[in-house]
């Protein structure tokens, strides 16, 4: 063969090999609502031991606390919910071990996690013995902002996702512990991280080597908990017995699948005889350990690197989420069911966090107001009662995915039409009960829920004296600037002083033509239009909205510039959730 025609197969081949065929997805198992109910007895509360120094609580909030006993002192790993939770456990702890907590190690921000804290500390700390409390140091960062800026949306989209509202007949379990301890009546307690790091930090604690290890995969402030001497390995949240939240639909920043990938090859090398999860049930076989981490972070890499593939081949995020299914064997591993995070959602994600909203198609770059879209639609239609018969012959069909899209344009165009939302409801339930995965499934019976009874209740920040103390005045004023009513304040120009009694720390709250300027000390070239005083501690609680604002105006202020009525216009330009 000659030289020329050589090349020519070869660049056959090649070429060949750069574009992915059509219709080569595989198929994944499907898990059945059988199995999704079944699950729920793997939640029955119990504390569970786990080799001679540890014991692991399930079932008392949705994520598990895990208790490790050291010589001379104790250290929990991750403190669930909320206070109530924290200090149910912290009383079954206390029935283990008599001696001292010594440390208290958060995983990752996650409210599941870290709001319990002050709860173990008044249950299991001894008087004179200073607890430390532990994180990577992103953490605390990433709790306040969602104690700050994030709250309403977050906790409404995250009330849906768990099925928080829900009754008991249409809720089953969250797929990775029982239901959500959190309501309008729980208390907070996150506690303020007393030593951070960033990449890794080794240390003893209570006679115990322990090494903690950045791992970002749920969060970009996940780690890992390695104590070697008892060959325990605490993952947090980057390995769970379900599929991974790679994308969560109550909505987070992005989670890098390449970097979770690489964290779960980082413990993959760890001599491990337990693996104690901080959700589902602890593992004690090494070699069923190994194969089920490699699952784990084969099923990430595979939804990863197959998006990527279709990516490059021009399909958008809508098209990856029906092409990206798991191999059979991937498909079909126990720690790889769709309990908790879905293929199609992270497949989706992988698009968006790595090419933004954008899919490429020009049209999409400036759309028109939905408004203006419905109106388009409706008289493509052949106007808005031929929208409305396609709608009821949906609705007739049981075509729920379609009758949804299909009511978004007919809500658009009437907000209050009473028969639309009466029929979106009974798709949306319709959806949600047929739907296995809990996220999906809560995230439609929630919506159809409130489509009925009105939006859910989102209660206040009832977090404890210390963890508000705790909350950076940055964090305070970022959240305040984040509600800031904009279109009210196009023509004022109004500078604040804020001094903290207790703190002798000033503050500078500067509201100038709808954007707000804050930060520490007072300003040099501008005077103040209202110099207030007030301890800072009741300044956190009026903003949690734990302290009446009549009655803070009325006894927790002082004023050396304004006075009470400037002071109360001044809260009323930003939003009631601030």
């Amino acid at each position: 063969m000659s030289n020329s025609r050589i090349l020519v197969v070869l660049a056959t081949l090649l070429l060949a090999g750069c574009g992915p065929e059509p219709n080569t997805a595989t198929t994944s198992a499907a898990v059945t609502t059988d199995q999704l109910a079944a699950l729920s007895a793997s939640f029955e509360k119990r504390v569970e031991q786990v080799g001679e120094r540890t014991w692991v609580a399930i079932g008392y909030g949705l994520a598990n606390s895990i208790l490790v006993e050291g010589d001379d002192g104790l250290i929990v790993i991750d403190t669930t919910e909320s206070m109530e939770a924290g200090s149910e456990i912290a009383k079954l702890f206390r029935q283990k071990s008599n001696k001292p907590l010594k440390a208290i190690i958060y995983t990752h921000n996650h409210a599941d996690h870290v709001f319990g804290a002050q709860a173990f500390i008044d249950e299991l700390a001894q008087d004179g013995t200073a607890v430390e409390v532990l994180a990577q140091e992103k953490t605390a960062g990433l709790v306040y902002r969602i104690a700050s800026e994030y709250r309403p949306i977050i906790s409404q989209r995250s009330n849906r996702m768990f099925g928080s509202n829900l009754s008991d007949d249409q809720f089953l379990n969250n797929g990775l512990g029982p239901r959500l301890r959190l309501g309008p009546e729980s208390h907070f307690g996150f506690v303020a991280p007393t030593e951070t790091f960033d990449a890794g930090l080794n240390t003893v604690i209570a006679g115990l080597n322990i090494q903690l290890i950045h791992a970002p995969g749920e969060t970009d402030d996940q780690l890992f908990v390695w104590l070697p001497q008892l060959g325990l390995l605490a993952p947090g949240d980057n390995f769970y017995k379900a599929f991974p939240n790679l994308y969560t639909i109550r909505g987070t920043p992005h989670r890098s699948l390449k970097q979770w990938a690489a964290s779960i090859d980082r413990m993959r090398s760890l001599p491990i005889r337990h693996l104690v999860p901080s959700h589902t049930a602890p593992m004690s076989e090494p070699d069923e350990i190994y194969r089920a981490l490699t699952d784990y972070r084969d099923g990430i890499r595979y939804v990863h690197d197959q998006s990527v593939r279709w990516i490059n081949a021009g399909l958008t995020a809508t098209d990856l989420m029906h092409k990206i299914k798991l191999p059979p064997h991937l498909a079909s591993s126990p720690y790889l069911q769709e309990f908790y995070g879905a293929v199609d959602f992270s497949a989706h994600a992988v698009f968006a966090g790595n090419l933004g909203w954008f899919s490429g198609n020009p049209s999409e770059l400036r759309p028109e107001p939905l408004l203006q879209q419905a109106q388009r639609i409706a008289a493509l239609a052949g106007g808005e009662q031929a929208l409305r018969d396609a709608f009821n012959t949906a609705a007739e069909a049981g075509e729920h995915q379609w009758l949804l899209q299909l009511s978004d344009w007919l809500l658009h165009i009437n907000p209050d039409d009473v028969a639309v939302k009466t029929e979106r409801a009974k798709s949306l339930e319709a959806l949600g009960m047929k739907t296995t995965n809990p996220n999906a499934r809560h995230y439609y019976l929630s919506s159809a829920k409130e489509l009925r009874d009105g939006p859910a209740e989102q209660g206040d920040l009832n977090a404890s004296d210390e963890m508000l103390r705790a909350i950076p005045m940055r964090s305070i004023f970022d959240g305040l600037a984040a509600n800031l009513q904009a279109e009210k304040t196009l023509e004022l120009d109004s500078v604040t002083g804020f001094e903290f009694t207790d703190s002798g720390e000033t503050y500078t709250l500067w509201i100038r033509r709808g954007v707000v300027e804050h930060h520490p000390g007072f300003p040099t070239k501008r005077e103040l239009d209202m110099h207030v005083k007030v301890d800072s501690l009741n300044w956190r609680k009026l903003l949690a909205k734990r302290r009446s604002p009549i009655k803070a105006l009325a006894t927790d202020f002082e004023f050396e510039k304004g006075g009470r009525i400037e002071f109360a216009k001044l809260l009323k330009l930003f939003d009631s959730g601030s």
